[in-house]
């Protein structure tokens, strides 16, 4: 089929009527909350994980999060090739060009595929090194090389299903995607205490639930790509189209940049809070843990809104753009309730899951209480973010989409400990928080000039 011919699966069709016509508040409403549901029950299980290791003692739940950079990483990859894929795909479907969708949807998914194969294989060869690369204290060492070999494991099932995620969502199925993640972190949770205590498998049994945990994910959501009204991922649809490739890269990059500073940052942070001993590397992980979950909403709502402004920018409805991108950063204000419970809670959320170890739950809680103060920031970031890369404007959703995580939190964790000790390393999330939103202000309002003047040119043709 040529460029700007019509679709013919006549679902794919009314799939566009709904992207480009439909009310715009509560079409955004229902793509969001699949994949803020699927999200939280991914963080769900990350909690899961820390809960049932952290049984085994401080040094079992700090060696979690010491490998849990490798799993950023590995996400990292399958976001590059999914986002870049997807928003492709998106602006493609929005001209309603089918077949090269198909064939961006075959090249994502069987790169990410072999890059993390390859990278597997690397990773578990050099496993020990690895793991002291990213920050084990010596009493974590052992754990830290059991997780890690599982999660090298998951590697190609996790990048491939990551893909496969972005490419159902950006096509308006929010809701298979959810399945396919939902089916295998369902799986992790009951796997956890069945091969860690039922079966006697101990820490490794959360390695080898995580890994069942994935490659489910992954089969499902493949499986999810051939229903129905869906392209599907097909072999035959795969050539070595080296401009579409360009196209993935391009997109996804900013992506890969985001969270690949934020692995960065994770490693230098266990790195920095090593000298302290591991109750604050744990409180540190099970904290993190906790704010990741609460920003999964913050992210299900940019990932529900990133499929409509791709599909209306490829097809010209720059108005629905913006409106969409305001919406958002109102809905972000949603979080503020959990933000408060978290404020005056903190000691007995961190004791949910270190009970018997009084200096996690101290620390736990100043770290807890000075992320919170900040998280309601993060509507600004995530929502711009998600809109330059749904729209092509892929250099500045790098530097937004990384300014958080990465571009300001990386410098402060290397700066601040050297002057302010402990009190530092747990100030820098904060103060990234206020610089990274500076910068994203600044971006976001030339771009959204732009896009008011491509609106207004549009009017006027």
């Amino acid at each position: 089929m040529s460029k700007g011919t019509a679709l013919p699966e006549r679902g794919q069709e009314a799939k566009y009527r709904e992207m480009v016509e439909s009310p715009l508040e509560p079409l955004i409403i229902r793509m969001s909350i699949p994949s803020i549901v699927s999200l939280l029950i991914t963080s769900i299980y990350n909690l899961a994980d820390t809960y049932f290791v952290g049984k085994l003692g401080t040094s079992a739940t700090g060696a979690v999060g010491i490998v849990y950079p490798l799993m950023t990483l590995i996400l990292a990859l399958g976001l590059m090739f999914g986002k870049g894929t997807g928003t492709l795909m998106g602006r493609q479907l929005g001209r309603k060009d089918t077949e090269s969708a198909r064939r961006t949807a075959a090249q994502g998914v069987v790169y990410v595929s072999a890059l993390a194969s390859v990278l597997m294989i690397v990773g578990l060869i050099f496993v020990h090194p690895l793991v002291d690369l990213l920050g084990a204290t010596e009493s974590m060492r052992a754990y830290a090389v059991v997780y890690a070999r599982f999660i090298l494991l998951t590697m190609p099932f996790k990048a491939a299903g990551t893909a496969l995620s972005c490419i159902l969502r950006f096509q308006g199925f929010s809701k298979r995607s959810m399945y396919g993640l939902g089916s295998g972190a369902v799986l992790n949770i009951f796997l956890d205490p069945l091969l860690m205590f039922g079966l006697e498998m101990g820490f490794a049994g959360a390695g080898a639930a995580t890994l069942a945990g994935e490659m489910t994910s992954c089969l499902v959501l493949l499986w999810q790509c051939d229903r129905k009204d869906c392209i599907p991922v097909r072999p035959r649809f795969f050539s070595l189209y080296w401009s579409g490739l360009k196209a993935i890269l391009s997109g996804g990059f900013s992506s890969l940049l985001k969270n690949g500073l934020s692995s960065l940052a994770s490693v230098l942070l266990n790195r920095a809070a090593r000298p302290y001993g591991d109750a604050v590397i744990a409180a540190f992980i099970v904290v993190n843990r906790l704010v990741h979950m609460c920003q999964q909403i913050y992210f299900g709502i940019g990932e529900g809104y990133q499929t409509v402004c791709s599909y209306n920018y490829g097809a010209g409805r720059y108005s629905r753009v913006k409106e969409g991108f305001w919406f958002c950063i109102k809905l972000g204000g949603a979080l503020l309730l959990v933000i408060l419970v978290a404020f005056l809670f903190p000691e007995q959320i961190i004791a949910l899951f270190r009970e018997d170890d009084a200096m996690v739950i101290r620390y736990g809680s100043l770290i807890l209480r000075a992320q919170m103060a900040t998280l309601s920031l993060l509507p600004v970031c995530s929502t711009g973010f998600v809109m330059l890369q749904g729209i092509g404007k892929n250099r500045d959703a790098a530097i937004v989409g990384s300014g958080r995580q990465g571009l300001f939190l990386v410098p402060l964790i290397l700066v601040l400990p050297k002057f302010l000790g402990l009190g530092g390393l747990i100030a820098v999330q904060p103060c990234s928080d206020v610089l990274s939103t500076i910068l994203g202000i600044l971006i976001l309002r030339s771009d959204l000039r732009t896009l008011e003047m491509e609106e207004a040119a549009g009017s006027k043709h």
